[in-house]
């Protein structure tokens, strides 16, 4: 599972989760990341194994992308709610792989 927490632009990136602060807002696990890259909501770039950061320009951006879209289903949707939080707690996200 790939868990995403609140993180603030202007914080540095904790090595762990357990240093967010808990703001756990959600998960996607690995087909759906698969699925949301091949889409090209997920830039390329993220790998799901690996530990990564979305400010909130990237936020945007991908938001942008769901809009282009325009049919939400099942594979958007988690991810759509959670940049939706992070962009009402003016946010940026962090994503940790376990």
């Amino acid at each position: 599972m790939l868990d995403f927490y609140l993180l603030a632009d202007e914080k540095n990136a904790p090595n762990y989760p357990e240093e967010t602060g808990g703001n756990l807002i959600g998960q996607i696990d690995q087909q759906n990341f698969a699925r949301l890259k091949l889409k090209k909501i997920i830039p390329e770039r993220f790998d799901y194994h690996t530990d990564f950061r979305w400010d909130k320009d990237l936020i945007q951006e991908i938001q942008k992308n769901i809009q282009k879209q325009a049919i939400p289903d099942s594979d958007v949707s988690p991810l759509l709610q959670m940049l939706d939080a992070a962009q009402a707690q003016d946010s940026g996200l962090v994503a940790y792989a376990d």
